[in-house]
């Protein structure tokens, strides 16, 4: 099967190059990859371009074409620029290189639309046929793993993973693991390509779910544009802000890569907040300021509308309805985490961008379970786009993890019957499940993944790789934390930078920290090794340091990933009022892991949550309906399972703050809000509940 990626404008290389492809595709046994239009390579000093019109990677051999439309070129001074180019990329790959050469030949030959003088040794053609031939007759077996590594070399994929491997990776343990899935040749899959190649000319989106590389993605095509364009002003852009960091690095070594080892221009490829401010570089700011229009800081805007949940949408609207004249300000805007904003964000970063209106947003297809996270293009922009590229693969968690968190997410298995589900069924499809059979609404239905849409790259114990257990208290759980955590370090060889912890009661979470931290003092010796900082105590950037673990809240996890993340309080997501928002903060949660997974939680929500878990195990981490949800089942668990409003959720954790802050004056406290009373109400409660 050949993978065929990339496009060109020209009708007739077109016409040529399919031809080309549907010879080749009669081969039962060919295996491989193509690429139309890639790579292009920039020649310093001069800023030209190098195409390469189709390149060919196969069990047949490796070949590079060159389409001649113009007699004014020299094709065979083309031939070579492409044969040096690619030779001196490809050795650059330690993986493919034996004995200081390239164990393969670099079949270099040109097709031309027109007569030309032949020069010798550059192999040249009129007929298709002719070109089909010598294909076949030049070429040379390679290895399906050979053909793998050429592409991850020409897609200049190495390095998509950390190289650098544990210092105690004995053998079987989590750390060896890790290293040795970290040591597979990466390369990009056919949609991944496909969205880094695509000229964002017009409205480009790329959808997927967690994990399935639409970060890696949007910084390669920075990367690739601010390659072949140095001139243009480049923004990219992100909502949470622990992600500046992680972009900053994946840009700067992606463009190394690609430009023998030098650094972006930074000047003209930016990375900055959605916001920003006076202080610190922000794309709302900067827009203001290059449009002499009045911005607003976060607390400004907090002052300006108190009541509002995200005053930064309706500081873009005004700006949309103010009537002021947009200029062109930015050549391309790239938005990571697009589901992070609403329409009016996306429609003022259009407006800056003048005609050609180059905008790349990549968000999650499916972060709240119960909807799509972002509404049609049509609908935000007016308009259809003509550029939308799925990500189906899920790259980042195992197929069992990720299986959890949606059943989980759901309540599939909950006893009381499910909280959400997406509402449309074509979902599933589109975030890599399989089902046998049409999903039929009423029916029974079973989804799974499979090792394409889930491939099983860390070879891990699978029984082992997501637990959910309950403990009677907190110091109980801060036991088992700490040990797994020790454990972790000393037997299976993890740095503190594998692991992160989420806790999920996040009003409380710097509170808990510092409870698990008094712990931690009482027990130093047993502990030693152990340090923990609390995610973004820092700098609003802080997350991951090479010598403590990460402690998050789950708004401030979202956008990174772990190889062993550690969940506290897992009952806060089970019994509360806010049933689809707690729940999809669960889900999110075991998505931030590239590895295991560790649940942990107290008291009589975790049984509940136990009990799920146990009947996703039984059902063979597969989802199964009873019956598929039909339209009127799905409007009842919006009503059944609506969330308690932001006001009421405020006014809530305002009276758990007043009645942590009255203590000393509880009996007053309970008097006010039960009445005189109280002690009665409390107690038939207390034993109405013992007795259930």
């Amino acid at each position: 099967m050949l993978n065929i990626s990339g496009k060109i404008e020209s009708t007739e290389k077109n016409i040529i190059i399919s031809k080309i492809i549907d010879f080749l595709n009669k081969k039962d046994d060919i295996y491989g990859d193509i690429y139309i239009g890639y790579p292009i390579y920039s020649i310093e000093y001069t800023n030209e371009q190098l195409l390469c019109d189709l390149a060919i990677v196969s069990n047949y051999g490796f070949f590079i074409l060159n389409i001649i439309e113009s007699e004014l070129l020299d094709y065979g001074k083309i031939q070579d620029d492409l044969y040096n180019k690619i030779d001196s990329k490809l050795k650059r790959c330690n993986f493919l290189v034996k004995k200081r050469i390239l164990p393969f030949t670099i079949n270099v030959f040109s097709y031309s639309l027109i007569e030309l003088e032949e020069q010798e040794e550059y192999p040249l053609f009129y007929d298709v046929e002719e070109l089909e031939e010598y294909i076949f007759e030049t070429g040379e077996e390679l290895s399906i793993e050979m053909v793998d590594m050429i592409s991850s070399g020409l897609q200049e994929a190495q390095g998509l993973n950390k190289k650098n491997n544990h210092k105690n990776a004995r053998e079987g343990s989590k750390a060896k693991l890790i290293d040795e899935m970290n040591n597979i040749i990466e390369k990009h899959d056919c949609n991944q390509m496909n969205a880094i190649m695509e000229d964002p000319k017009g409205i480009q989106r790329i959808r997927g779910m967690a994990g399935s590389g639409k970060t890696v993605v949007l910084a390669r095509k920075a990367v690739e544009l601010h390659t072949i364009h140095p001139d243009w002003n480049i923004v990219v852009t992100y909502y949470t802000r622990t992600l500046k960091t992680q972009l900053y690095n994946l840009i700067d070594k992606f463009y190394m890569t690609r430009n023998d080892g030098r650094h972006p221009d930074f000047s003209k490829l930016k990375i900055m907040h959605a916001w920003g401010s006076s202080s610190s570089d922000g794309l709302y700011y900067d827009i203001c300021k290059n449009m002499e229009i009045k911005s607003y800081t976060f607390y400004q805007a907090k002052q300006k509308y108190p009541l509002h949940s995200r005053p930064f949408d309706l500081l873009c609207k005004e700006i949309l309805d103010s009537g002021v004249k947009f200029d062109k300000l930015y050549d391309c805007i790239l938005i990571d985490e697009a589901q992070d904003f609403n329409e009016h964000f996306l429609k003022l970063c259009c407006n800056v961008l003048g005609n050609e209106k180059r905008l790349v947003y990549a968000y999650d297809e499916l972060q709240r379970l119960n909807e799509l996270s972002m509404d049609a293009p049509e609908k935000i922009f007016g308009f259809k786009i003509s550029k939308d590229t799925p990500l189906v693969t899920c790259y980042r968690n195992q197929s069992r993890v990720i299986v959890t968190a949606h059943a989980l997410g759901m309540g599939l298995y909950r006893e009381e019957g499910m909280i959400q589900i997406p509402n449309s069924t074509d979902v599933w499809k589109s975030i890599g499940y399989n089902c046998d059979e049409n999903i039929v609404e009423g029916s029974p239905v079973t989804l799974y993944r499979n090792k394409i849409t889930s491939p099983d790259f860390l070879k891990a114990d699978a029984d082992d790789l997501i637990k959910i257990e309950k403990f009677n208290d907190e110091e109980e759980i801060f036991r088992e934390l700490l040990n797994s955590i020790k454990n972790n370090i000393i037997n299976e060889g993890l740095n503190l930078s594998d692991m992160m912890i989420i806790d999920l009661d996040g009003i409380n979470a710097a509170n808990n920290l510092s409870k698990i931290q008094i712990y931690l003092n009482k027990n130093k010796d047993d502990y030693n090794e152990i340090n923990i900082h609390l995610a973004g105590s820092a700098n609003p950037e802080d997350f991951f340091r090479e010598d403590s673990i990460v402690y998050s809240t789950i708004f401030r996890a979202k956008g990174n990933e772990a190889y062993y993340v550690y969940i506290l309080n897992a009952q806060k997501s089970i019994e509360t009022l806010s049933r689809t928002k707690d729940r999809n903060a669960l889900f999110t949660a075991i998505t931030r892991s590239k590895g295991w997974v560790r649940v942990f939680g107290y008291g009589k929500s975790m049984i509940n949550l136990c009990d799920e878990f146990e009947k996703i195990k039984e059902n063979n981490y597969k989802l199964y309906f009873k019956e598929y949800p039909t339209e009127s089942d799905r409007e009842k668990m919006v009503v059944l399972n609506k969330d308690i409003s932001k006001n009421d959720s405020d006014a809530l954790t305002n009276t758990k703050k007043f009645i942590d802050e009255n203590q000393n004056n509880m009996e007053i406290l309970l008097k006010e809000l039960f009445g005189e009373e109280y002690k009665t109400r409390l107690r038939d409660f207390i034993v109405d509940d013992s007795q259930k």
